[in-house]
């Protein structure tokens, strides 16, 4: 099963698929999908950090 980082960077992958992927079929406009991958990599930079400052405090 995947933890930490390697799940976080199989999200990204999967998303960034995602959004190469959804414009050739009209499903969304390629610069929206390409913003909304961009958030979705900062939330999850976001969540990373938080994680590790948690564990920082812990010991």
């Amino acid at each position: 099963m995947l933890k930490g980082w390697k799940f976080s960077v199989l999200g990204i992958v999967i998303v960034g698929i995602t959004a190469a992927v959804a414009p050739q079929f009209g499903l969304i406009d390629y610069g929206r999908s390409i913003s909304l991958f961009i958030l979705f990599v900062l939330f999850v930079a976001a969540l990373e950090v938080m994680e590790r400052l948690g564990k920082r405090k812990k010991g």
